[in-house]
């Protein structure tokens, strides 16, 4: 035994023994349950401005424009530990909006905290929200072009593929501010038309502004800019030529245009009134379509369309004789007088050709019948006559020509001296007498 406790090592082990003894009697604390204070192993944390996150909204119906607060204080408690290990990101606070429609409500914070920490306090721990409804509403796109051309071009209408319609869909106290939707395409400098441009369209409120939060479908369209020489939009003039063969007449002539719209420099287009369509008459044998190209002319460098097409009906002609028709002469120079000496009623009777409705329609006021006396002086002239008819109607007969005696009016406009003394003159007693003022 004694030679045991008289080892080396024995006796260390038995003064380590004694030492913890005396340190345990030294610490201990007979009100304390447990040897450690395991309260001292947690603490508490404030963290500020902590985010709220909705969640649930039926986004296709509705939208959140407003909700207060948007950041909290929220006060934690955990192990220290966990508290420092925590990042600010994991702490998360939310707002179930899967029940709510459109309206103003109030509604509690849930919790989404790190593991081993656990909530305190909120403040607050509630939130108001503002839910509105959306609406859809549909929309013309206005496609704007910014900036100019080459010198010398035009830029044309924008053409919008598929469609120049879309619909906008925002809540409905914002779709009431839209006043445009489009885009705008820069043109500056350019020579030929811009094609297939994919563009994003936005809305735009009365001041021009971007309405943001906007959905657009579609929200893209392609566009095409013409860009052209200047041009200009003239009417047709539809030139008849010839004569319609032997028995024949048209009773109807309706072309699929009436405007056509021409191409070259300015200076030529401002001097352009309109366009000639010539139509050859003796080539009209039958009812059906005709196409009549246009001719272009220098400096016109395009008309479109190049060719026009004509539906015309060709009937067996008719006739219709207006009788007594007044003869309006013109031309006849100051100081004289005229008088129609043969027909001797000093009327035209005028045989008129054309398709049977056309003629029904025809009232002697709608024939004009004019003698040209440009240039004469007095003496007895052999006047042809003419006879001005409405479209699709030819003379076929009638009076062609009349005989008129030309004087000196100035000797009559002076009276005989009156030897009988009774204040009598010299009355002329010519009739069918027109005068006009000369030309």
């Amino acid at each position: 035994m004694d030679k045991w406790l008289n080892n080396p090592t024995v006796a260390k082990l038995v003064a380590l023994a004694i030492a913890i003894l005396m340190w345990a009697v030294v610490h201990f604390d007979p009100n304390d349950s447990s040897p450690n204070n395991v309260a001292s192993l947690y603490d508490t944390k404030v963290i500020n401005d902590v985010i709220v996150q909705p969640y649930g909204l039926d986004e296709r119906n509705y939208v959140l424009i407003g909700m207060d607060p948007l950041k909290v204080k929220l006060t934690v408690r955990g192990t220290k530990s966990a508290l420092v290990s925590a990042k600010t990101s994991g702490y998360r606070l939310k707002v179930d909006l899967r029940t709510v429609g459109e309206g103003q409500h109030t509604l509690p914070l849930e919790e989404d905290l790190p593991a081993g920490i656990t909530s305190v306090s909120m403040s607050p721990a509630t939130v108001v929200v503002n839910i509105e409804a959306l609406q859809i509403k549909e929309f013309e796109v206005d496609i704007k072009t910014q900036g100019n051309t080459a010198k010398g071009y035009k830029v044309g209408t924008p053409i919008i593929k598929p469609s120049n319609r879309v619909h906008v869909t925002l809540p409905k106290s914002q779709l009431a501010k839209v006043e445009r939707v489009g885009a705008t395409i820069k043109i500056d400098g350019e020579k030929s038309s811009i094609k297939n441009k994919s563009v994003k369209l936005a809305a735009y409120d009365k001041e021009g502004n971007p309405i943001e939060g906007a959905v657009i479908d579609p929200a893209v369209l392609e566009v095409e800019v013409p860009i052209t020489n200047p041009f200009k939009t003239v009417p047709l003039q539809f030139k008849l030529l010839g004569h319609m063969p032997p028995g024949l007449s048209i009773a109807s002539f309706k072309p699929d245009v009436e405007q056509v719209t021409i191409y070259g420099p300015q200076e030529a287009l401002d001097k352009i009134e309109f366009i000639e369509a010539d139509i050859q008459l003796s080539e009209l044998k039958n009812s059906g379509k005709l196409s009549v190209p246009l001719k272009i002319v220098a400096p016109i460098i395009e008309i479109a369309p190049a060719k026009i097409e004509i539906n015309i009906e060709v009937l067996l002609s008719t006739t219709r004789t207006l009788e007594g028709l007044p003869i309006t002469l013109s031309g006849l120079g100051e100081g004289l007088k005229a008088t129609i000496t043969e027909p001797s009623t000093g009327k035209a009777d005028i045989s008129i050709q054309g398709a049977p409705a056309i003629l029904d329609r025809l009232r002697p006021g709608d024939v004009d019948v004019i003698a040209d006396l440009s240039g004469r002086g007095p003496g007895i002239y052999t006047i042809p006559l003419i006879v001005s008819l409405e479209r699709f109607m030819e003379q076929a007969g009638g009076t062609n020509s009349i005989t008129i005696e030309i004087t000196d009016s100035t000797a009559a406009t002076t009276p005989p001296v009156d030897e009988t003394g009774d204040g009598g003159a010299v009355v002329d007693p010519g009739v069918h007498q027109e005068s006009a003022s000369p030309q």
